[in-house]
């Protein structure tokens, strides 16, 4: 690998045992190829640095005795066009390189080709006996409030299809409804899930963090914040990521139970945090061997 900058305290996120990585903004304008109406990044969340490949790597290297897993996720969606390649080929030498549990996070749909690869990267590391966690990140259901993922997003249903095809090749399969929106009905979630419970392992909740005047705020209320919202709201700072500022935070008791009580009907870990639900996965897995 070629030497690069050590003074590198700021590049990426570890903390809690999770090493959260990306291949950074997409452009100097742009920070991700999409533009989800409820992204924290547009409103105070820090940006990862932008780095290449090999430094990426040679960052977790350097860092390893500090984290359990490593996240390819958090502030712009590497796997998305025109990166989806780069983001597989980042996966590949994370796996090659490091014997560490792996899981990413996106919104894109991939080719067979693309599967293919990542079918390798699940075979590497089960070789290492990791897991390769490929989480697809669905909102919405409903046409009703399709501005949330706008354009060129693909379509809830071909998000489905390709958690299938990630299923079949042999991942951990991870359905993340995130964040929990008080303008998504709670029917959108559960039509979700029944649409994929047969290829899913995990499902994920996550609260909703937006900044009060914020951009959030005005895409994802564009008539105005609901009174009931309103009265709902508590403030936050986020314990995954620098930023220092204080979050509005939403969050529903019953949406969360009614996803719990269909997920456990319905043999699917659910949690509102990535990590428990990872550590709920691996003790069942490692039960399983022991039987």
């Amino acid at each position: 690998m070629p030497e690069v900058n050590y003074d590198d305290k700021n590049w990426f996120h570890i903390k809690n045992g999770r090493a959260m990585v990306s291949l950074g903004s997409l452009n100097q304008y742009k920070t991700c190829p999409y533009s989800c109406a409820f992204c924290y990044v547009q409103d105070g969340f820090i940006p990862y640095a932008k780095k290449n490949i090999n430094e990426i790597v040679d960052f977790l290297i350097r860092h390893r005795e500090k984290y359990d897993i490593i996240y390819v996720s958090g502030d712009t969606d590497s796997f998305a066009k025109p990166r989806t390649q780069t983001g597989i080929t980042l996966l590949q030498s994370i796996s090659e390189n490091i014997n560490c549990d792996l899981l990413f996070t996106t919104r894109t749909i991939f080719s067979s080709e693309d599967l293919q690869q990542l079918k390798k990267v699940v075979n590497t590391l089960k070789n290492k006996n990791k897991d390769l966690f490929a989480c697809i990140s669905i909102t919405r259901f409903s046409d009703e409030v399709s501005y949330l993922e706008p354009y060129p997003i693909p379509s809830p249903q071909a998000r489905i299809d390709t958690i299938k095809h990630l299923h079949n090749i042999g991942a951990v399969t991870v359905l993340a409804l995130r964040p929990f929106l008080p303008i998504v009905k709670v029917t959108d979630y559960l039509s979700i899930l029944n649409i994929c419970k047969d290829y899913i392992d995990i499902a994920l909740g996550e609260a909703f963090y937006f900044q009060k005047d914020g951009k959030i705020e005005k895409r994802v209320f564009p008539n105005g914040i609901p009174n009931k919202v309103e009265t709902a709201l508590k403030k936050v700072h986020m314990d995954f990521n620098e930023n220092n500022k204080e979050w509005e935070i939403w969050e529903s008791e019953f949406i969360e139970s009614t996803i719990r009580n269909f997920c456990d009907k319905n043999n699917v870990i659910f949690s509102m945090h990535s990590a428990d639900a990872i550590n709920n996965y691996k003790s069942q897995k490692n039960l399983q061997i022991l039987l």
